[in-house]
Order: structure tokens, then sequence, then C-alpha cells
């Protein structure tokens, strides 16, 4: 049991120093590569330490301690095609990131679990000489949960979960301002580059319920309400002329952003031994993301505006995403070739957030179709120092997603660029399984 402790501490360490997560592009991919695998489709069996996120009552129904990690290279490439330019524009972005999950059970009744994980995140980077740069140059939310939650069968066949999210969120906006200083005797413009990055911190909540209604039907689902952030940072401009213009320096900025509320509605169904096919409905309040709008207090010196006789008119900043509410739909099947050995494929379609005809460069939402494949290990894990001695079970999961974006070309005025999409993610998940509590 010792050597059971020295691995737990050591992997439970592993977890708590990767805190920092990040994504690109918002909600694509999955966090779990069992459940990328998967296509997204979970909150029905949520049988392992993943349920953290897709279903906390899961927990309720699980045994053992277990430990999931898992690691992922999302890379998406957003293309603009403006009629007039001959060469397209790119926002081509990829990264390595994970996510954590850590679960117990006590006495076959309660569950708990803690998460570390980013599910609602962004980023387009444009160059900073394209021809939307009065537009955007970058737009990129960062989000990072810790989630425990809480879970306890009521009955043979019933479980429900709870948790509270402890959200952090960072968001940056940059693109192309011109000016014209008529007071400051000329009436020349001046292009500036203005930046604000902003964050904040929040709870939130996350509740779950599961139906167990036979070892071959299940059916599960999940809440969790819109939080409202209020940002605050810095923003400044920096000036192709002019460097030492006190509109320059760094000022307050305030904004505000509303994670929304989602629904999950999961039915799991077994109709034959080791065969699991899973379809999960998905609703998320997009709609609640009303605008991406930075307010700037300029921190001016009464003496510095009655030098240049002028407040420049750039205290509100922003732009109307016209975000709507989206279904998703996951299609997951699973099929266990050997004792140990499980494939998976899996299917997710994701409306566009946006009208298409409204497509905006701070968020390129594009309609998707996302096909999934994986391969899985779940068996025994052997101790190091005695090769014939179990002390745990080992799970071993890799995944490969293909998305099919559909072009859209944006009917935004002087601006109706056509928008194309890439993406592709790769991933590995690792996770242990020890005795009860």
């Amino acid at each position: 049991m010792g050597k059971k402790i020295v691995i737990l501490l050591l992997l439970l360490f592993i977890v708590s120093s990767s805190c920092f997560l990040e994504a690109s592009g918002f909600m694509p991919f999955e966090l779990s590569a069992r459940v990328a695998a998967l296509g997204g489709a979970f909150a029905a069996l949520a049988d392992d330490a993943s349920a953290v996120f897709y279903n906390p009552a899961g927990l309720a129904f699980s045994s053992g301690i277990m430990i999931r990690t898992n690691i992922y290279y999302p890379k998406t490439t957003l293309t603009a095609e403006y009629p007039t330019f001959p060469t397209p524009y790119q926002s081509s972005l990829g990264r390595l990131l994970s996510s954590h999950f850590v679960s117990t059970s006590i006495k076959n009744r309660i569950g708990l679990g803690l998460g570390v994980f980013a599910p609602n995140s962004m980023e387009t980077y444009w160059p900073e000489n394209w021809t939307g740069r009065a537009f955007s140059i970058q737009s990129k939310l960062n989000t990072l949960y810790i989630r425990p939650v809480a879970a306890i069968k009521i009955s043979k066949f019933l479980s429900i979960g709870i948790g509270m999210d402890f959200i952090s969120s960072d968001v940056t906006w940059k693109y192309e301002r011109i000016f014209t200083f008529q007071e400051m005797g000329s009436g020349d413009s001046l292009t500036a580059t203005s930046e604000s990055n902003v964050s904040a911190k929040g709870i939130g909540y996350v509740a779950g319920i599961l139906l167990k209604i036979s070892e071959n039907f299940r059916i599960g689902g999940r809440y969790q309400p819109k939080v409202k952030l209020d940002l605050s940072g810095q923003h400044f401009f920096i000036f192709s002329r002019l460097r030492d213009t006190p509109f320059g320096i760094s000022q307050k900025v305030n904004s505000s952003l509303t994670m929304p509320q989602e629904y999950v509605l999961g039915i799991m169904y077994s109709p034959l031994r080791g065969l699991n096919l899973q379809l999960d409905f998905q609703r998320s309040g997009m709609s609640d993301i009303k605008q991406w709008e930075f307010d700037i207090d300029p921190q001016f010196y009464e003496e510095i505006e009655n030098y240049y006789g002028t407040r420049p008119d750039y205290i509100n900043q922003g732009v109307d995403l016209n975000l709507r509410d989206i279904t998703r739909i996951m299609l997951g099947v699973e099929y266990r070739l050997r004792k140990f050995i499980a494939v998976r494929a899996g299917y997710t379609y994701q409306k566009s957030a946006v009208n298409s005809q409204m497509i905006h460069p701070v968020f390129p939402d594009l309609e998707t179709n996302i096909l999934s494949f994986g391969i899985g290990y779940d068996g025994p894990a052997f101790s190091i120092w005695d090769y014939d001695e179990s002390i745990g079970g080992l799970t071993l999961d890799i995944f490969f997603q293909y998305g099919f974006p559909r072009n859209s070309t944006s009917a935004l005025p002087d601006f109706p660029v056509t928008y194309q999409a890439n993406r592709w993610n790769l991933g590995l998940g690792i996770g242990f399984t020890f005795g009860s509590l």
C-alpha cells in the first residue's frame, strides 16, 4: 500500500503543477482523450474521472481512486479571402494543451472529484498588415476552471451531482484605429494600434443527473448556469508617429463577459456485450455573449487636456458579435475488441454561433462537422518493483479528430470576406485506478 501512496502523490503533483490552460477556437474539441474519440458523447456513460466535467452524477456509480490526465494538440487554420486582394490571409494557431481529473468513491455511494480544465477559450491572430486590421488583429479569450464536485447515489438506479467552478479568465483585443487631431496643428491622420488586456475571476456552478435504467441503458444530463465576469485591466495605444503623445499612456479599461449556460442530455444504449452507443444533445446560450466591448477610463491630468484642447472619442470600443444560441449533436460508438482493448469512433455537428452573413474577424465561428477516431487500453498496471504485482488499473487512450467547417461569406459593410477553416486535433490520455478509500 505504501508504494501505491507514493505513486498517487507523484501523480497528484503532476496534476497540480499544470494549472494554466489555453485553447484556440470556442469549444471545438473535448477535454478527455476517450471522450474526444467518442465525439463528445459521454453524459450518460460518465464512468471515469472526466465525469467531473461531463456529468458529475456519474461519480456516484464509480469505484476506487481514479486519475486522468489528457494531453492534446489542436490546430486551427482560418483563411480569409478578400475580393480585391490576390492572396488569402491566414490565422493559424496550434498549442500543446492539457486537462486533469481526479475522483474517488466512498462506500460505493458517494463520489468526490476535482478537475482543472479550460472549456471556453478562443483565439484569432491575423497579420498586422491585413485588410481587416481595423476590425481585429488579435482577439483572445482564455479561461481556467477549477471544479470540485460531489455526487450521491440516491437509489440503485439514480444519482445526482453538484459542483462549484472557480473561474479565471483573461481577454485581449488588438486592432488598428485612426485618429485626427485638428487641435494639434495638423489635419493628418494618425494610425495607432489599440490593445486592451483585461482579466477577472468568478464563481459558477454545475449540476448533473444520471438514471441507470439497466446495465444496458442510461440517461444522463448536465446543467451549467451562465456566469457573468466583470473584467478590468489596462489599455494603451501604440502610435505610428508622435511617440510621446499622452494619449498613448497606459489607461484603465473595463469589460464584461458571460460564460454561456449549457444544457446537455445524453443517452447510452448497449445492444451487445462490449458495444456502447451514445448520443448527446447540447444547447449553449451563446446569445448571452452580447458584445465584445471595452470601456476606457482615460487617466489624463487636467493641464494636459487643457494644453491639447481635446479628449479623443475612444471611450467605448467594441463590436456587436450577433451571437445566437447553438446546438451540438454528438454521436459515439465504443466497441471492445479484446478484454483490455477498445476502439472508438464519433461524430459531432456544431452549428455556428453567428449568422453566416455577419461573421466578424473577432469571432469567425463556422458551422462544423467533426469526425473522431481512437483506441484505448483499460487493464491492470503492474508495480515497477515487482512485475508480477498488480497495483491497480491503467488506461491509455489516443485519438484523432478532423473538422470540416462550412465556408461562409460575411455581409459586413465594406468587408465581404469569405472565411474557410481547417481543424484537427491529436491527443493522448493516461489514467490510473486504485482501491477505494
